[in-house]
């Protein structure tokens, strides 16, 4: 192997890790990021290919969704898994070929019952991008900020998700329409963009994106809460 079984659970683990809290991407993206980095170590031998897999299997397998073209190929990748190579390759102790057989299983019975996710661009999960907001603003030092202070730095730090699908923006804004609400921070803020794009917001301006009817619907809700509260 290119690294050993600790060595490449410490690494790809980081590497994952840092795509979410030094690159801010949601989990899509880092786990499609991660295995692009692994992907030709997993080339190198079957060894490295069970350990590769196993491990960006069990990162996927922790999210609430799975890309369904990317859930497929991993389930395919370690129901391939040839053991009578493995066992040539003598890189593994027993222990560690029991381990991760071991983990292969479980895993693939994980992502066997994974909700699949038939969206084709990488972006952030409903809820997902829901607590990223609600993460952010609490982290925010009220002192000193006005309301539309607040708002620029909530909506520079999700720009690129902004741009990337209509269902991410309005997900941000209600979000951070909602935490505005709650912390009382509403005075300045009725009359600017964010809020003018929440009143003009309907289900159809989303249909063909990533949310689910009953996200959908749960959106929309929270949408007329907020603006009623702002009324």
């Amino acid at each position: 192997m290119i690294y050993s079984c600790s060595e490449y659970s410490e690494y790809i683990n980081d590497t994952y890790n840092e795509y979410i809290n030094d690159e801010k991407v949601s989990r899509k993206e880092a786990i499609a990021r991660t295995f692009n980095e692994y992907d030709m170590l997993m080339k190198k031998s079957e060894t490295d290919k069970l350990v590769i897999s196993v491990i960006i299997a069990e990162i996927l397998a922790s999210h609430s969704k799975a890309s369904n073209t990317f859930k497929n190929y991993m389930v395919e990748t370690l129901s391939n898994i040839n053991n009578n190579l493995i066992e040539q390759e003598h890189k593994l102790t027993q222990e560690q070929h029991d381990d991760f057989f071991f983990r292969k299983k479980q895993v693939l019975i994980q992502l066997e019952k994974m909700p699949s996710d038939f969206y084709p661009r990488v972006c952030w999960y409903y809820e997902e991008l829901t607590d990223e907001v609600n993460k952010f603003f609490s982290e925010i030092n009220f002192k000193d900020r006005d309301e539309k202070e607040v708002v620029e730095k909530v909506i520079n730090r999700f720009e690129r998700d902004c741009k990337n699908t209509v269902s991410e923006k309005i997900v941000v804004y209600t979000t951070l329409a909602e935490n505005l609400v709650r912390h009382d921070l509403t005075q300045q803020i009725k009359g600017i963009s964010f809020i003018e794009d929440l009143k003009g917001f309907t289900v159809n301006s989303i249909q063909g994106e990533q949310l689910s009817d009953v996200e959908k619907e749960n959106l929309a809700q929270r949408i007329q809460v907020v603006l009623n509260s702002l009324a």
